[in-house]
């Protein structure tokens, strides 16, 4: 097995990851500039390396596993304490790989967001977001924003301001208000079939910022965006034993009853 190791260097961590790989006899490769040639690919670091990683392969068919060495980490779902029993399982294939949909944006911002694409106010004033979900206009979101997010990213920004939480198979997109101020509006759950566009409105020329994961751009009054679901999948290797639910309550403690505690 060759693996594909995306990390920050300077991660103090990193040299315990590489003493397993390499007590095991895994030959890899620190921050490759392609992936052709490699069985898998490890993210070692937070949810951020976990997203750089992704850019940086540029669309490779080959799955990913993400190590976490930081604090929460969500899509970097083994822990450090995991390592060793989660190397055993890759070398004896026990895992399985979750496509994801990825969403592909156009614009000024453009390229492909794993959790999200976002357009939000620069300043005080809050924007007007028109909205439109293949060809029909929907509704103008007043609002502080709004986030176009993909299953993965359910867990994510669109989790925080009220949207559902959507399991990874999910070949869904939500549409989800950041501080509406038409009330009326609430997170919608569409198709990841679905073509979305935004057109966004400043006020008082406060000016607007969009993000894409992890990386954003100011954004001109009357700009429009474009997303649809990447003609590419994100496959997301699962270890036996690693289910998602299980990521939830042991990440968000989905679902725990502080009551028992007492």
């Amino acid at each position: 097995m060759k693996i594909a190791l995306y990390g920050r260097e300077e991660n103090p961590s990193l040299g315990v990851l590489e003493e397993e790989l390499r007590g095991r006899g895994v030959g890899y490769v620190l921050n490759p500039g392609e992936t052709s040639g490699y069985d898998l690919a490890l993210s070692f670091g937070g949810d951020g390396t976990f997203l750089s990683a992704v850019r940086k392969m540029g669309g490779s068919p080959i799955p990913i596993l993400g190590i976490n060495s930081g604090r929460l980490g969500f899509m970097a779902a083994v822990s450090m304490a995991e390592i060793g029993e989660a190397l055993d399982r890759l070398a004896a294939g026990r895992y399985t790989v979750e496509d994801r949909t990825l969403l592909a944006v156009e614009g000024d911002l453009r390229g492909v967001a794993v959790n999200e694409f976002t357009v939000q106010k620069a300043g005080t004033a809050m924007v007007s977001v028109e909205i439109g979900i293949d060809g029909e206009e929907v509704a103008t979101y007043w609002a502080d924003g709004v986030i176009v997010s993909t299953s993965t990213g359910s867990t994510a920004y669109s989790m925080s301001v009220g949207g559902a939480i959507l399991a990874p198979g999910c070949r869904c997109l939500i549409v989800s208000p950041i501080a509406p101020h038409n009330l009326n509006i609430r997170p919608l759950v569409i198709p990841d079939t679905s073509v979305v566009t935004l057109r966004v409105a400043t006020r008082h020329g406060g000016g607007a910022i969009a993000t894409l994961d992890n990386r954003e751009s100011p954004v001109a009054d009357g700009a429009t965006f474009r997303m649809a679901r990447a003609e590419h999948r994100l496959r997301v290797v699962r270890p036996v034993g690693n289910s998602f639910y299980k990521t939830l309550k042991n990440k968000l403690l989905w679902g725990v009853d502080a009551r028992n505690n007492h």
